[in-house]
């Protein structure tokens, strides 16, 4: 009995259930163990007749003794699972394949791009160059290492999640680790691209980067291949290619410096991680004693379960720890190591649990307890190893603690107001603190010798030092895991994308991200500023300017994030943005907590910095001096004239709010709100600097680049002098000498904030312009006008061709500020030259008034223009600097209507004594105001539809032409009152025609974007107005709406086709044919109307305009197809969706002919006899043809005597048959089929006459004949 009991056990580890081989004491390679699991939930029937495994014997038989146990089997077998014993896939085991394949192809596709790096433009030499080189090493390096923690994290995920029972493993789950590694090496490829370009700039080997990044690509692809719920092979490769990824991530990181663990540390990792597996194959080997003298099976067999399981634990954990031990410093990867230590720690309990239900023996239990206390000390060694790391790995300093109880006391003295016991409890701990701090910095200054040192550590600059090094500290780390959660954010936002149903969810969520992503590199500059200089106080503030500027953007993408989770409809894509979402939360906590922190801390070091951060900027301008004048200034990447203009007029005007802004706090002596202030205007300075220096190195005009950088260098020097005095007021507050000065300085700063604006390319010749205007206008202070000799006639022509010449360059003075600065400085100076003509004829107009008062009117008018000019040359300087305001926008537009009204004022004025001849310069005037729409037609300027539009221009078309006539008739026949009036009349209506022949431009354009709401509108509309059609007038007959219809249904079934076969070569004409569809059923329901109303009765009036009205419907869901496909072309889906409604459509067309067919069922027949009289006609032009040529020839031996019979009979062959079928149709009034049974029969037998005469004619036919029987039938 206790050999077949021992016979039970023994195979039971060595087969069946477990295939396992126990871990050695001394680790000296890992030893994996697989469970096998194969739960059905189901009864099935079928063959038991499966293929076996075969194994070689291990020895031959073996006998076995009482009370020991053999040695291990060593003997391993792989890869020869028979697929028969696997159960199907599940549904969620099917979309982890999916997912795994879609992600494998994207690794592939990354991999593929590493084949060469980024190409760089060229750069300059000066600072700034060489500050954009580093700031963007610095973001790739940061990039592609917290995208390496992603991909570690995620692959140790895998390993976790994948640990346990098929049944019971949460797939989506994995799914999202799968997502989380192909979204960050996609964008990880990105940035090692670009890093080993700069290296390569730099003199490094970028290739070597490259290929690790492919290494670690291929990595991750073997890793995903062993991970296919399908894969048979042992879980011991699946560990293996992870550990691989681990391998090949800690190689690539080494590549860019940024291995950010010593070798001894993660050397002790594995150390600890190998101990708890030893410690945990003791345990194992403890429990198979236990097994051993259990005679209970069942209980036998939990034991045996129990203490595979903690040896799978331990071995996984092994593994977890080789992947993630590069990348230690994640939060997210130290999460990943813990889980794995919980697997274990749970296993551990399950061994012991399972051993004291399964034997009373009070030595063994011991043992088990024992064995179970090693791997639980283990574990712990293991976490506090792990915890020492993930704080700091070093002491904080001597008064750290004190430090520490002090500022979490004051906040929790501020959080218990109203409770005035926790607040009196709060405040006895903070004074316990203090005292040990005051005593711990005594104790210190008594140890000291020198006096002076001793008086220096009882300052107050102790506790400053202190708290401000662990504040910053604290706020380094925060930002940098801030940093590293919102690019694995962003990486998720775009995976997510392509499965988001809700586009206007994913249009928030892009936004967002854009606006983080440019925040980041000031973080991450932050970050590796205060790494590199830990004792710069410049360095810790710039660090938490960086990190307070983060936390707003940062918070909004986390509120688009979770909004758009639910709309994504791959699971896998959505926990992982909810997970990067909730990640990026916590990290915003911390960030938020430790910079207000260091904040308080180093508040009363902000102005002083400020100072500092001025002059260095000034450095930063002499060297962009030194290059510009070297002629080697070049532009950074991505900057343009325009943009760097734009930066510039948009820093200057932040500039000046701080400048307020400091001047009020300064002025209340408020120091801590003051160094704010200063900051914030010291960073905005930075980035005026950065934008002269674009505008300089951009612009190829040297004494504007010049002009600009000196400009900037003014303005540095003003803000370093404003600084200097505010400090002076902060120290007297209240002192009227030292505001006195604080006020001036500022003025003078202002005025050159001014000057840098109008150094600008474009400015300046804007200002020329401007001062043209105002000299010119001297002239009109004058007393007195002398005439110029000229007469009035040419005085007059001589003003109308300078107004209409300035009315031009006004027109070009708005174009050109939405333009280039050389455009605008182009048309200000074209403005500028033209206003002085223009003064000059008013001038010498004025001089030829018959009166004082109408001499003043003219004087008068003459300065409305002179002032609505400068305005509009004002409004276009602002605009050119700022071309995104509306409001600009719109002072622009009122200054240019205003220099067109007040010339048109003038000009009527000046010529109110020739009847007709203001309105026609005002029309012309009008005309061309309305080209400049036309020339730009990108904005809606009514609300009408496409074919409102049609119709408007028509009818508007009638009016003008009826103007023209009168324009001409009225001039013959000097009327000129009446012509005046038809002038005015043709300006209006061409107006109104541009504006139409707009509307409907920017239908068409609507419709080629794939807009189709306009679309769905005009058919509703054209079904409504079907409906409504009892009070209509018709002059057709229904014979006449029938054959219209029917061309129109047979068209818009032409066009369905056209876009079902469009759908699949060239979406971008669905639009085109989408309107062509919604224009013919407009038409087809307009027939409907009077279709309906002509029919025989109202029935089957009805009955059309239902199908007609059937039709539409389904033309609307067409036409919305067609413009999803047009905004996704690669959507396999709407695409299925498009065929499926040009099927419905192409239906009811069929039944609209049906319905119109019923309506009158010998139409049909007339189309039918048309067609056969046609093709008798087509017979006989080529018989007549052939007889004129002399090349008509008889069939074999024919005579004409054979034939002569035959048109005497057919004739009265024919003859019946008329006479036979007029009778029926007269005798069936009202029946066109029988009427065109008579055509057809007539047509044949008519034609059967005239083929047989012609045929058989000896002489020449005359060639009228077919067309006179034409003419009869």
């Amino acid at each position: 009995m206790f050999e077949q009991r021992k016979e039970r056990l023994s195979s039971a580890f060595q087969g069946g259930s477990f295939v396992a081989v126990f871990p050695m004491p001394f680790f000296s390679r890992s030893t994996v163990l697989q469970q096998q699991f194969n739960k059905m939930g189901k009864v099935e029937t079928g063959s038991v007749a499966l293929p076996a495994i075969m194994r070689s014997g291990a020895g031959g038989p073996e006998s076995f003794q009482m009370g020991s146990m053999p040695q291990a089997k060593q003997h391993i077998t792989s890869g020869q699972m028979h697929r028969g014993h696997m159960p199907p896939l599940t549904s969620a085991q099917q979309a982890l394949t999916g997912t795994i394949n879609s992600s494998m192809q994207a690794v592939q596709a990354a991999q593929a791009s590493l084949e060469d790096f980024d190409t760089l433009p060229p750069l300059g030499t000066d600072a700034a160059s060489q500050a954009w080189r580093k700031n963007k090493m610095d973001e790739s390096k940061h990039e592609i290492h917290s995208q390496v923690d992603a991909i570690t994290a995620g692959t140790a995920s895998m390993v976790n999640l994948t640990a346990g029972d098929p049944a019971e493993t949460d797939y989506t789950a994995v799914g999202c680790a799968v997502t989380t590694i192909s979204s960050n090496l996609t964008e990880m490829s990105k940035g090692v691209k670009l890093l080993a370009a700069l290296m390569e700039d730099e003199g490094g080997n970028g290739q070597l980067l490259l290929g690790a990044a492919k290494n670690l690509a291929c990595a991750v692809s073997d890793m995903l291949k062993t991970a296919q719920p399908a894969n048979t092979e042992p879980r011991q490769n699946l560990l293996q290619a992870a550990g691989n990824v681990g391998q090949t991530s800690g190689e690539l990181l080494s590549h860019i410096g940024e291995t950010d663990t010593d070798p001894q540390f993660q050397e002790m990792l594995m150390q600890l991680a190998k101990a708890v597996a030893n410690a945990a194959a003791a345990l194992v080997l403890k429990a198979k004693n236990v097994a051993q003298k259990t005679e209970d099976s069942a209980q036998q067999n939990r034991v045996i379960a129990a203490a595979t399981q903690c040896a799978l634990s331990t071995s996984q954990l092994v593994a977890c720890t080789r992947v993630v031990a590069p990348t230690i410093s994640s939060p997210v990867c130290q999460e990943q190591l813990i889980e794995a230590s919980k697997l274990v720690a749970k296993s551990v309990e399950g061994c012991v649990g399972a051993s004291q239900s399964a034997t009373n023996d009070e030595g063994l239990l011991k043992q088990v307890g024992v064995a179970a206390t090693g791997v639980t000390q283990a574990l712990n060694e293991l976490l506090q190893h792990i915890k020492q790391y993930a704080s700091g790995g070093h002491p904080i300093g001597r008064h750290g603690e004190a430090t520490d109880r002090i500022l979490n006391v004051t906040e929790n003295i501020f959080s218990s107001m109203g409770d005035a016991g926790e607040m009196v409890r709060q405040a006895r701990i903070l004074a316990q603190a203090t005292s040990d701090l005051v005593n711990a910095i005594k104790m210190d200054a008594e140890g000291e010798s020198d006096l002076e040192n001793s008086r220096k550590l009882l300052s107050a600059a102790k506790l400053l030092a202190d708290a401000t090094a662990k504040m910053v500290e604290a706020a380094k780390n925060a930002a940098k895991q801030a940093a590293a959660a919102a690019t694995q954010t962003i990486a998720a936002a775009q995976h997510a994308a392509s499965t988001n149903k809700n586009q206007g969810a994913q249009q928030q969520l892009v936004q967002s991200c854009k606006v983080v992503a440019e925040q980041i590199p000031q973080l991450v500059q932050g970050v590796r500023g205060s790494q590199s200089q830990p004792d710069s106080p410049s360095a810790q503030l710039a660090l938490i300017n960086a990190s307070q500027n983060f936390l707003q953007p940062g918070a909004k993408m986390v509120t688009a994030a979770k909004a758009t989770v639910p709309t994504i409809s791959d699971q896998a894509s959505a926990m992982q943005l909810s997970q990067c979402a909730k990640n990026l939360a916590s990290a915003l906590a911390e960030l938020r907590t430790a910079s207000q922190k260091a904040q308080d801390a180093c508040g009363q070091l902000e102005i002083d910095n400020a100072l500092v951060m001025v002059r260095d900027l000034e450095k930063d301008i002499q060297e962009a001096k030194a290059s510009a004048r070297e002629g080697k200034l070049k532009p950074l990447p991505g900057e343009t004239l325009g943009k760097c203009s734009q930066d510039l007029s948009t820093n200057t005007k932040a500039v000046t709010s701080a400048i307020a802004q400091l001047l009020s706090e300064a002025m209340q002596g408020d120091e801590n709100y003051a160094g704010i202030s200063a900051r914030d205007m010291a960073q905005t300075l930075k980035s005026l600097v950065s934008a002269a220096r674009g505008v300089a190195a951009s612009t190829d005009d040297p004494a504007a680049r010049g002009a600009v950088l000196d400009c900037a260098g003014d303005v540095l020097d003003k803000s370093a002098n404003l600084i200097e005095e505010a400090k002076r007021a902060i120290a007297k507050p209240g002192d009227a000498e030292s505001q006195q000065r604080l006020a001036q300085v500022a003025k003078a700063m202002s005025q050159a904030l001014n000057r840098c604006v109008n150094s600008l390319p474009g400015q300046r010749d804007v200002d020329n312009a401007i001062r043209t205007v105002g000299e010119a206008s001297k002239t009109l202070l004058a007393d007195s006008f002398p005439s110029s000799g000229k007469s009035f006639q040419e005085l007059q022509a001589q003003l109308n061709e300078v107004a209409a010449g300035l009315n031009q360059s006004a027109n070009e003075v708005v174009q050109a500020s939405r333009g280039t600065t050389q455009d605008l400085a182009k048309a200000t100076s074209k403005f500028g030259q033209d206003f002085s003509n223009f003064l000059d004829a008013g001038v010498d107009m004025a001089g030829t008034s018959q009166s004082k008062e109408d001499q003043t009117q003219v004087v008068s008018n003459l300065k409305t223009i002179s002032m609505s000019s400068s305005k509009l040359l004002l409004a276009a300087k602002a605009l050119s600097t700022d071309s995104s305001s509306p409001n600009l926008k719109n002072q622009l537009a009122a200054a240019a209507r205003a220099v067109t009204d007040s010339i048109n004022q003038l000009i009527t004025m000046c010529t109110q004594q020739a009847p007709g001849q203001k309105e026609c310069d005002n029309a012309l005037r009008e005309l061309e105001s309305v080209k400049g729409m036309l020339e730009n037609p990108t904005e809606a300027v009514n609300d009408l539809s496409f074919f409102e539009c049609i119709d408007s221009v028509m009818e508007n078309s009638k009016v003008l032409g009826e103007s023209m006539a009168g324009i001409s008739h009225n001039a013959k026949n000097s009327n000129l009152p009446e012509f005046g009036d038809s002038a005015v009349e043709e300006s209006v209506q061409m107006m109104k025609e541009a504006v139409d022949d707009l509307g409907a431009t920017l239908a068409d354009a609507a419709s080629a974007a794939g807009a189709v709401g306009g679309m769905v509108d005009t058919i509703n509309d054209a079904i409504n107005k079907m409906e409504d059609s009892h009070t209509l007038d018709h002059d057709g007959t229904f014979v006449d709406y029938q054959t219209t219809m029917v061309k129109t249904a047979k068209a818009i079934a032409v066009t369905v086709q056209e876009m079902v076969t469009k759908s699949n070569t060239n979406p971008d004409d669905l639009g085109g044919l989408a309107n062509q569809l919604t224009n013919n059923f407009g038409n087809l329901a307009n027939e409907a109307k009077y279709a309906a109303l002509t029919a025989e009765n109202d029935e089957i009036g009805s009955h059309i305009k239902k199908q007609v009205g059937e039709l539409g419907f389904t033309c609307t869901g067409l036409v919305t197809k067609a413009g999803a496909l047009q905004c996704s072309p690669n959507d396999t889906f709407t695409k299925k969706e498009l065929i499926e409604s040009a099927r419905k459509v192409s239906e009811k067309v069929s039944h609209v002919l049906a319905s119109l067919q019923a309506g009158n069922r010998g139409t049909q027949a007339c189309i039918t006899a048309a067609s056969a009289v046609s093709g008798i006609i087509a017979d006989l032009d080529t018989t007549i043809m052939f007889a004129t040529a002399g090349t008509l020839h008889r069939e074999n031996a024919e005579t004409f005597a054979d034939h002569r019979c035959r048109p005497p009979h057919t004739s009265q062959v024919t003859g019946a048959k008329q006479k036979k079928s007029v009778l029926r149709a007269f005798t069936m009034e009202g029946k066109t089929s029988l009427l065109a049974h008579f055509i057809f029969v007539l047509a044949g037998a008519t034609g059967t006459l005239l083929l047989v005469i012609i045929t058989n004619c000896s002489s020449p036919v005359k060639t009228f004949m077919p067309f006179a029987l034409e003419n009869e039938i």
